[in-house]
């Protein structure tokens, strides 16, 4: 007898859903399979994890210094949101973990306005600069989204904030042109095939500054800032110095583990898994920043190609790749404390899209820019399906929040079809469900787990849709997860299992 399951996935906790490497030697067309070349069958159908070495990472940058010389920043202060009618409008298009909106910026809005608000100087070894600086009152972080008409591949563009101008993120015009070339070479249309998002670095306003080569004229750079994603969701946790001062006033919120949502440092349990896992923000077409759980693969060329696994409803196009940015190690400095450790890393570079799919909510990307050295690249199984009562456990970023764990067990195989945006049916298909159904025993998932990995016996076997299962543990209430082996099977194996053990 089939079961119809109709869930709606809404904001609260229980029910829910969600460039090629840049001048590197792992460098790969996206979109592979559609180029028609013949193929060789699968090397392997499991493989088992690796962690990252230190002689894996190539050319590591120097973190970027401020210029040597003025820089003038034109300011534009966007007014505070309408937070009622903005939040309201905007949760009810995304299915994933919203934490930031459009807001459109006038005075940057076209190629002829920016230009007027850039104000040039001369820096001591010729090369001109300036930069433009952004606020948006009540933001916790900011991304801008600079429209490209045109710009020099040897122009540096530079972001920071008011706060912290010291803390660079630097892309030269050769990374932002490479980024949107592979927009459209995907078929990425309109603005989103020009825009490049610049990272969130943590505050209300960002400053886009760019520097230009001496000789190079300031009309060689033709773009815009007609909008930006104002991030409303605060995604800064407290420093152990911060937390204990907290804890002297009385103000500080217990987080140790709990059946509900254990924390991932709390367990000895899963030691390799877990730093295969990152919080995921991204920015999509129309300017709604949204967050995520992803998960890096081992390939059988043991080259650390950085392969990363994720949700189809999260990342299904090549804008969205390319405005991706990871946090990894995101986990708490010791059980229960609600801080992350001294070792958080993020990576802003985006990635390369190279497979969707809604047959099993899953989407394979491939990292711009090389993961810290000590992640773990996880191993995957797609020759055991599933069984009944398979004992399984799953890693994510619940809420945006450091990382965690669930365990329980499979119940079943299903066939899932995503019903409008907030809504998927899933029919009981016992000998050939595209996903699995699982049954918690401990933890849950929410908003923001979406795409994170299932696993079994410290292999990934699936990846997650959505799902009702709460920690009320109602049985008819389970969580359902793409199957590894029937995407795998179907695209994965060409980048995966294409090439020797």
């Amino acid at each position: 007898m089939q079961t119809a399951i109709r869930y709606l996935q809404a904001f609260q906790h229980s029910i829910w859903s969600e460039l090629t490497m840049l001048y590197s030697k792992y460098a790969v067309t996206g979109l592979l399979w559609m180029s028609g070349l013949a193929l060789a069958q699968p090397t392997t159908h499991i493989l088992e994890s690796v962690v990252l070495p230190a002689s894996a990472i190539q050319n590591a940058k120097n973190a970027p210094a401020p210029v040597n010389g003025l820089v003038h920043t034109h300011l534009v202060v966007l007014p505070a949101l309408e937070w009622e009618k903005a939040l309201s409008s905007d949760e009810a298009t995304d299915p994933t973990m919203k934490i930031g909106l459009a807001r459109e910026v006038a005075a940057t809005s076209t190629v002829a306005k920016t230009q007027q608000a850039l104000q040039w100087n001369v820096l001591p070894q010729g090369q001109q600069v300036s930069a433009i600086n952004i606020q948006s009152t009540g933001a916790y972080g900011l991304r801008a989204g600079v429209l490209v008409e045109r710009i020099p591949d040897t122009a540096q563009l530079r972001i920071y904030s008011q706060e912290h101008p010291d803390a660079i993120i630097e892309r030269s015009g050769a990374e932002i042109n490479a980024l949107l070339t592979l927009n459209r070479n995907a078929g990425e249309k309109d603005v989103s095939a020009s825009t490049w998002w610049t990272p969130d670095v943590g505050a209300g306003d960002t400053t886009v500054e760019i520097v230009l080569p001496a000789g190079t004229p300031v009309d060689a750079l033709r773009i815009a800032i007609p909008r930006v994603s104002h991030i409303y969701q605060n995604l800064s946790l407290p420093t152990d110095a911060e937390w204990a001062e907290m804890t002297r006033k009385g103000s500080a919120k217990a987080t140790a583990a709990s059946t509900c949502e254990p924390d991932i440092t709390c367990t000895e349990e899963y030691q390799t898994e877990r730093n295969a896992v990152a919080r995921m923000v991204y920015t999509l077409a129309d300017g709604a920043t949204s967050m995520c759980t992803g998960t890096l693969l081992n390939n059988t060329k043991a080259d650390y190609v950085p392969y990363f696994l994720t949700a189809n409803h999260c990342i299904s196009t090549q804008a969205e790749a390319s405005s991706l940015q990871t946090n990894w190690f995101y986990h708490a400095s010791r059980c229960g404390s609600g801080v992350p450790g001294a070792n958080v890393a993020t990576r802003t570079a985006g990635a390369t899209l190279l497979h969707a799919t809604s047959m099993t909510d899953s989407a394979l990307l491939k990292l711009n820019e090389m993961p810290p050295v000590g992640v773990t690249l996880a191993g995957w199984d797609a020759r055991t399906p599933g069984q009944e009562g398979d004992a399984v456990y799953g890693l994510h970023h619940a809420l945006g929040n450091l990382l965690e764990y669930n365990q329980g067990i499979l119940s079943g195989r299903f066939d899932c079809h995503r019903n409008g945006a907030w809504f998927f049916d899933c029919e009981h298909n016992f000998s050939s469900g595209s996903f699995y159904g699982v049954r918690w025993s401990l933890g849950d998932n929410a908003r923001g787990s979406s795409g994170s990995a299932l696993f079994r016996n410290g292999h990934v076997i699936a990846t997650l849709q959505g799902g009702g299962a709460s920690c009320t543990r109602r049985p008819e209430n389970l969580d359902y997860y793409g199957r590894f082996d029937k995407v795998f099977n179907d695209r994965l194996w060409q980048w995966l299992a294409n090439g020797a053990v």
